[in-house]
């Protein structure tokens, strides 16, 4: 019966391991530390500028946090990679992702994207991506040698290995304004397969 117990002995520690891993944390632990990081960046974000930023930050995947500063030319999103901070939400933290893009309802009211010569009436709208603070596992506040400004290091753990939740897009009140809002029901770039970042626009263009 020896034998048994030496095949059953690394099987219960196997079980035991991942019951350890699946096992939900304390809400109250949670609570606590998404208080802590709310008032961390609170206190840390300079006042946003006349663009509604509130200055650049590095977003790294801490599971690859040592392949930074260098770039990898490899499938799938960059270990590494530079943002503009827009605010704090609910949740956790929303970046400024990309380049904004325009785009205009069709004739069934839906919003899709558009080119920058389209004469059609159409908005300028702002892809955002929202890291959840149950992703945020330490933020570098000082920066280095590369770039003096926050380095936030998340897990990389949702959609396609992004550290975002969801990309929603935003538009200006009007141009004049920095205040932007949440376009309603446009939400493309969300659980995309792929490479999100190079998406096929609605109208084929």
């Amino acid at each position: 019966m020896e034998w048994l117990k030496l095949f059953i002995s690394p099987l219960i520690d196997l079980v035991k391991l991942i019951a350890k891993k699946v096992k939900k944390p304390d809400p109250a632990i949670v609570l606590k530390r998404r208080e802590e990081l709310r008032k961390d960046f609170e206190n840390n974000l300079p006042v946003e500028n006349e663009y509604g930023v509130r200055g650049e930050a590095i977003i790294r995947d801490i599971n690859r946090m040592d392949t930074y500063p260098d770039i990898e030319n490899k499938k799938g999103i960059s270990p590494w990679f530079k943002v503009e901070v827009k605010g704090l939400y609910h949740k956790g933290v929303e970046f400024f992702i990309n380049f904004p893009e325009y785009i205009k309802k069709d004739e069934e009211g839906h919003w899709q994207f558009t080119d920058d010569d389209d004469q059609d009436e159409k908005v300028l709208a702002y892809p955002v991506g929202r890291i959840p603070y149950d992703l945020i596992q330490y933020v570098d506040w000082d920066g280095d040698e590369f770039y003096n400004f926050p380095h936030i290091f998340c897990r990389f753990k949702e959609f396609k290995g992004q550290p975002y939740e969801s990309i929603p897009f935003y538009a200006r009140h009007n141009e004049r304004s920095h205040y932007l809002y949440e376009i309603p029901e446009f939400r493309p770039w969300d659980k995309k397969s792929g490479f999100w970042f190079f998406k096929k626009k609605k109208n084929g263009k």
